[in-house]
């Protein structure tokens, strides 16, 4: 349904956005502008869908930092290392024009990373990355992979880190923290609307661009 067949009001609707925008949940927006909480949460799933469905496959020239996270709980009883049973998530955070992609992944091995990396990276990047062994074959594909050490990136004084892409696995979990208990099968539809938030981070930005989704398609 787009926004000229809904029966909100254009005002009411323009208060749903900016709710969205400022990443209030559902329910609390239902509560502030009076609506039936299915209705808030339907124009918010409209949003997220609509996201989803006319997300752009970003490439970037570089440089980038690429780093992975873990998201979620731990099942109860599992054995193994803290990330194990969490959904895994890989980003890229590109340097120059400052966007990141990131993605749900079902294996961060290097088969799972590289073909990612291969599909938004531009042969011939300056690729800052951790020591994870899935960046090992980095040089051998016409990378410039610069490995950081994280006790000593500080001082070494040449770009060497990836604050960026830390700084931003910092806002996806802040933006995720009031969505307890997401289903596995709904975080790649969640880390998609914060990838894209965080991509148009200024708020008149952010307005059009949900605007013109509801709009075409949501």
């Amino acid at each position: 349904m787009q926004i000229k067949h809904s029966q909100l009001t254009p005002r009411k609707m323009g208060q749903l956005i900016t709710e969205w925008i400022y990443n209030t949940p559902a329910r609390v927006t239902a509560r502030k502008l009076h609506l039936n909480y299915r209705t808030a949460q339907l124009w918010y799933d409209r949003i997220r869908k609509g996201i989803l469905a006319q997300q752009e496959s970003l490439f970037f020239e570089g440089p980038v930092e690429v780093d992975e996270t873990y998201l979620g709980m731990k099942p109860p009883g599992m054995k193994g290392t803290a990330m194990v049973g969490k959904v895994p998530v890989f980003g890229i955070f590109d340097r120059k024009t400052g966007l990141v992609h990131a993605s749900v992944m079902a294996d961060v091995s290097a088969s799972g990373l590289l073909p990612e990396i291969l599909k938004h990276v531009a042969k011939g990047a300056v690729i800052y990355s951790d020591g994870f062994g899935a960046y090992y074959h980095l040089r051998r594909m016409e990378y410039v992979h610069r490995i950081v050490i994280h006790d000593h990136y500080y001082s070494l004084g040449c770009g060497w880190h990836s604050n960026s892409i830390e700084s931003f696995w910092a806002y996806l979990q802040a933006h995720l923290a009031s969505r307890k208990g997401l289903p596995r099968y709904l975080y790649n539809l969640h880390v998609q609307e914060v990838v894209f938030r965080f991509n148009n981070r200024d708020p008149h930005k952010l307005r059009y661009a949900v605007r013109r989704i509801l709009t075409f398609d949501a």
